[in-house]
């Protein structure tokens, strides 16, 4: 992936979002001021059998509360999956042989390897705001995350700061911020090169429209940079689309993109494919050599070597949303 600049991203935060806004209304009916509670639970399971027997399951529940100046809101989600290991022929327990022999007639039946663990992604966090006038407001809030695949064990942000709100009406909304923030981090694998803890600056975009009775438009973005190294941010952005089943019923699709521009490290297996060379054509006159070919031939390994992940993560969830 093309590597991205910290303005470049930011300048994309604050401004795609009000592309959307153009042909919407500049402010809708006020909400009302009274306070109000929402609660939004999306739930998503999948389950496969047979030849490839895998299971994912993913939760996200919002909780909203909503006074004349403050809005409160805070979130929990995550994604899991679990996939079973191959099949195999396991020989039954008893049999005696000496080492080096091969056994005939083996009694076997069939089984399965330990299951593999897949992906893992957490998230908990919540913010508060306070709103001063019509188009602006504090907010400040806390986070955790874990994500082992991408090499992230635990990342603690907390963060303040302050915002504009360019539109809050019931057909559409929307919300800039930007503030500091404080990042601890705990990678799977220990990396120099990356700073446990750091100071930083932080923007984040809120959009929501309401296109007629049914249907609903979500957008979210956060772009977090680390003040020690530039060089060294994440973006979390999700685009969501949602359609009512019933008064408390929907259907809702999203697309989350998890971007880190320095991504931790892993070990990975340095592994060779190598043909044997025979130059004088008389095996065991001692000048064989090995030569590494792309393909075929056979499997040398030479140990661990480190690389960096992937910087891009992207989550397609589709699920049932229960709103009350």
């Amino acid at each position: 992936m093309p590597a991205l600049r910290p303005t470049t991203l930011l300048a994309c935060l604050l401004v795609a979002p009000a592309t959307a806004l153009a042909q919407a209304p500049d402010r809708a009916e006020e909400r009302e001021t009274s306070a109000a509670w929402s609660n939004a639970t999306e739930l998503s399971v999948v389950r496969t059998g047979g030849n490839a027997e895998t299971q994912t399951f993913g939760f996200r529940n919002t909780v909203r509360r909503n006074w004349t100046s403050v809005r409160v809101l805070a979130r929990v989600e995550g994604v899991r999956s679990r996939t079973a290991g191959e099949r195999i022929l396991a020989v039954a327990p008893g049999l005696q042989f000496r080492p080096g022999e091969r056994p005939g007639d083996l009694e076997t039946s069939i089984a399965r390897r330990a299951s593999a663990s897949g992906v893992e992604q957490y998230f908990a966090g919540g913010r508060i705001r306070w709103q001063v006038g019509d188009r602006f407001f504090w907010n400040a809030g806390t986070s955790w995350d874990r994500n082992d695949e991408a090499g992230i064990r635990n990342r603690y942000v907390t963060f303040g700061g302050m915002g504009n709100t360019w539109a809050d009406g019931e057909a559409a909304s929307l919300s800039t911020s930007y503030g500091i923030s404080f990042t601890a981090r705990e990678d799977t694998e220990p990396d120099p090169a990356r700073d446990s803890r750091f100071g930083g600056i932080r923007a984040g975009s809120d959009y929501h429209q309401q296109l007629g009775e049914a249907v609903e438009l979500d957008s979210e973005a956060t772009l977090n940079v680390n003040l020690l190294s530039l060089s060294d941010y994440s973006l979390n952005a999700t685009h969501a689309v949602g359609v009512a089943l019933s008064e408390h019923l929907s259907l809702r699709v999203s697309l989350q993109h998890l971007y880190e521009h320095e991504p931790a490290l892993e070990d990975a297996a340095v592994v060779a494919r190598v043909t044997l060379i025979d130059p004088d054509g008389r095996p065991g006159s001692g000048d064989e050599l090995f030569e590494t070919v792309a393909a075929g031939g056979a499997g040398l390994d030479f140990g661990t070597g480190r690389v960096r992940k992937r910087g891009l993560d992207v989550v397609l969830r589709t699920a049932l949303v229960i709103s009350f």
